[in-house]
């Protein structure tokens, strides 16, 4: 059979059915495509063999796919795509085949950059397919913008609570801390905590004579250790310029918290490195129990707990004082 040339034997009337056939594969029995939709081309290139282009499944030979009752052709160029459709056999050996996507239309579009004119336009299916595409990327458009939305609110809701230069909770966030851990003892005197009222010493001398970025400094490297002492579920919050205050769950016993305000008095006194120099600070350390305060009330903590960090000062700084109800 001659390469078919859009008419020849076929008469205007053959060429157009096949013009309006996208899909439609024409082979000789030679195996040699004679036609094939523009669709098709565009998924197969400029193959011209068959077999080049396309592994029947299920049929032995060329002859006994034209006789199939059903045609399923892998791509082999992209053997996880199969087209799938109807074949008839016009003699000589040759066959023209109808073929379509079936359940893996959707795959093609994304996977060959497939649109409505690519399809028959009778097709209503394409339209309820396309329809279908456009709603997944639309409703993926969607998500991300609410994933994004998420996000801001959840980093605004951060910075609410956060003191910026330090990165640990300002006043706002621990007040929420505490109305958790008071909710909790309340409901259970194991939830018991400890409440550390912590202020730097000689840090006014640091940021008269290095300036105000050493200052800073050290305050970072102060909520560094501050952390590395303290365990994960401690609160720790930075309420001004050189006062911190730490909450710390499940402490029922004076002579351990006591112990971990003396190591976080040593942890601050090493020397930071600010500029070339050894710079130093320490810390003064008023200490509260939440079971000594039966009303759990923070005005009432707090200020026994500051009573004690100005005993600590009198007593000449660097040393922790347990608050007395």
């Amino acid at each position: 059979m001659a390469a078919f040339d859009g008419a020849g034997d076929w008469g205007p009337v053959g060429s157009a059915a096949l013009a309006l056939m996208p899909l439609h594969l024409l082979v000789d029995g030679d195996g040699v495509i004679l036609s094939a939709g523009a669709t098709l081309r565009r998924i197969i290139g400029d193959r011209r063999l068959f077999l080049d282009a396309f592994e029947p499944v299920a049929a032995p030979s060329l002859a006994d796919l034209a006789r199939a009752e059903r045609v399923f052709l892998r791509l082999r160029h992209c053997p996880d795509q199969v087209l799938r459709g109807r074949g008839m056999a016009l003699g000589s050996g040759a066959a023209l085949y109808d073929l379509g996507f079936g359940t893996g239309i959707t795959d093609a579009i994304r996977r060959f950059g497939l649109t409505d004119r690519d399809f028959v336009p009778s097709e209503l299916v394409m339209e309820v397919l396309f329809l279908h595409e456009a709603n997944n990327v639309l409703m993926a458009e969607l998500t991300r913008a609410n994933l994004g939305l998420e996000e801001a609110r959840c980093r605004a809701e951060a910075e609410a609570f956060t003191d910026p230069l330090t990165g640990l909770f300002n006043r706002r966030g621990l007040e929420l801390a505490f109305r958790t851990l008071r909710d909790g003892a309340l409901a259970d005197p194991a939830e018991h905590f400890a409440l550390i009222l912590l202020d730097l010493d000689h840090f006014k001398v640091l940021n008269d004579t290095q300036g105000h970025a050493a200052g800073d400094e050290m305050l970072r490297a102060v909520a560094a250790r501050l952390r590395a002492a303290t365990r994960d579920g401690d609160t720790i919050a930075r309420t001004g310029g050189d006062e911190f205050v730490l909450l710390l769950p499940h402490s029922h016993d004076h002579a351990q918290a006591a112990a971990l305000g003396a190591r976080l008095v040593n942890a601050l006194e090493r020397p930071v490195i600010i500029n070339d120099r050894a710079c130093r600070v320490s810390a003064s350390v008023g200490l509260a129990l939440s079971r000594d305060f039966p009303a759990l009330s923070w005005p009432e903590m707090e200020a026994a707990a500051d009573r004690a960090l100005y005993e600590a000062k009198d007593a000449g700084r660097g040393c922790i004082r347990t608050a007395q109800p």
